[in-house]
């Protein structure tokens, strides 16, 4: 029997989406009547140390999953959010990621907005040290479509979290004042 472990056990994957008709921020910063679409996707798992067979572990800077978090959560400085979101129902290995994401056409490129929540803490990234929390969704967020058998459209859900975590990673880091 071959088994392979890979860190994340009990995997949950729920996908509400929902399309509606209303006002909305577009890009020239004008409000707007129109279509919209909502997505949330509600990622649950159990993390733990266990190291994924491939080649991540070649790499010195491959970490397994519950190190991963556990380091981002030590990078929020003590605050108070940080100790409620390990705390989580009492174990401090349980992840619950919930995405609200947001999307519109505009004339001048589509709008796409996402919100997280980890663990039932709202996770804006406003600050410098929130990086490694996003870099862990995102890390996590792509080894489940990479190693899990799942369907197509909760791959998708998925993909769509990695995607969205990275976009407002990235919109922080371009508007970051050195």
């Amino acid at each position: 029997m071959d088994i392979s472990f890979n860190g994340i056990y009990n995997l949950d994957i729920k996908t509400f989406k929902a399309h509606g008709y209303g006002h909305y921020l577009d890009n020239s910063m004008h409000i707007t009547h129109g279509p919209k679409d909502y997505t949330i996707v509600s990622l649950r798992a159990d993390l733990d140390n266990s190291v994924i067979k491939g080649e991540n572990t070649a790499k010195k800077s491959y970490k397994p999953h519950l190190k991963q978090y556990t380091d981002a959560l030590r990078s929020l400085n003590n605050i108070p959010m940080a100790k409620r979101i390990l705390d989580f129902e009492n174990q401090n290995n349980k992840v619950e990621i919930i995405m609200k994401h947001f999307h519109a056409p505009d004339n001048l490129g589509d709008i796409n907005q996402a919100s997280f929540m980890l663990n039932g803490e709202q996770i804006p990234i406003t600050e410098r040290n929130i990086l490694p929390l996003y870099t862990f969704m995102a890390r996590l967020t792509r080894d489940i479509t990479k190693f899990f058998n799942i369907s197509p459209q909760t791959k998708e859900s998925v993909k769509l979290m990695n995607n969205s975590i990275a976009q407002n990673a990235e919109e922080f880091i371009d508007n970051m004042v050195l």
